[in-house]
């Protein structure tokens, strides 16, 4: 599983979800001249749909013309769209934590085979196999996105039940529970994971069966 490095512009879109978090959660505690803050405006996205062969897609009609990924011009990631078509890229495909490289896993390989799929051996690193073996939009190196790069795609200001994503770009959303490529550091048997119900990250057993979304980078970012 890949790494990434630091981009100044995903830094601070992380920060201002942070911010909001943190202004909720003290309206919440009864704190005087919170104004508004309790029905917070809607992040505003920048991505571009994209086809399988990499044109651009215009998003007038997903049903009729579904595009294949999205980049998010903001972060320079690429991300997969889901689809409820049988197969490796269902919405409902499960998959355990699984990562044989001792040099990304942490000290902890996690589990092989352990969710509930089709198109591939149900764990992270079968997935991600065959789906690079697909070129996928054109590219061979999508991976499992760190926990800084999967919250970039979390709207903070959509509430429970979610899904937490800007749904205009994923069409087809999952609000459930999905796999980051980062090893929780005081218990290497779990990683950390971002739920899309609630739009926030926890601590689960790599032997769990859980949602995945590759990603692509054109400019990899990571927090400073």
């Amino acid at each position: 599983m890949k790494k990434s490095n630091k981009n100044g512009k995903a830094f601070k879109y992380l920060a201002t979800a942070k911010k909001n978090t943190a202004v909720l959660l003290l309206c919440s505690l009864g704190i005087a001249g919170c104004g508004d803050a309790l029905t917070p405006k809607p992040f505003v996205f920048d991505m571009t749909r994209i086809n399988q062969d990499g044109s651009e897609n215009d998003g007038k009609d997903y049903a009729t013309k579904p595009w294949a990924c999205v980049r998010d011009n903001q972060s320079g990631l690429i991300w997969e769209i889901k689809t409820t078509e049988p197969g490796l890229q269902n919405i409902n495909n499960t998959y355990s934590w699984y990562d044989s490289d001792q040099m990304s896993n942490g000290g902890w390989a996690g589990k092989i085979n352990g969710g509930v799929c089709s198109g591939s051996a149900c764990d992270t690193e079968s997935y991600i196999k065959a789906f690079n073996a697909r070129k996928f939009c054109g590219y061979t190196d999508w991976y499992l996105p760190s926990r800084f790069e999967l919250n970039t795609i979390v709207d903070t200001s959509v509430f429970y039940p979610g899904p937490t994503l800007p749904k205009d770009y994923f069409p087809e959303t999952k609000a459930g529970s999905y796999w980051t490529d980062t090893t929780f550091k005081t218990r290497r048997a779990s990683a950390w994971v971002w739920r899309f119900d609630h739009g926030s990250d926890y601590v689960e057993e790599k032997s769990a069966a859980l949602s995945v979304r590759l990603t692509h980078a054109t400019t990899k970012p990571t927090a400073k």
